[in-house]
């Protein structure tokens, strides 16, 4: 079993792997955690925001979860907080 925080950074490389592999450029952020995406890739001179996840049993959770000093902490996506999911399916890879 990973640790949520692998599982999400297993998810974005394995997404990233993928988009490079069909084209895309990717974009990350070198100093920003509190972003509602993960990374942005382009192509075609278009921009996608992309939010990683790492799924298993087929199953996507549409919640942001974080610890800091003040405890665990969650939070629903809405529905402008990117353009799309990208998806590992670890039962399947």
């Amino acid at each position: 079993m990973h640790h949520t925080k692998s599982k999400a950074d297993i998810a974005a490389t394995k997404a990233i792997a993928d988009l490079t592999a069909k084209a895309y450029s990717i974009f990350t952020a070198v100093v920003c955690e509190h972003l509602p995406f993960d990374f942005i890739a382009y192509r075609d001179g278009k921009c996608c925001r992309m939010q990683a996840k790492y799924a298993s049993k087929n199953l996507v959770n549409n919640i942001s979860y974080w610890t800091d000093s003040k405890g665990n902490h969650q939070k629903k996506y809405k529905a402008d907080d990117f353009e799309f999911y990208a998806v590992y399916l670890s039962d399947i890879d």
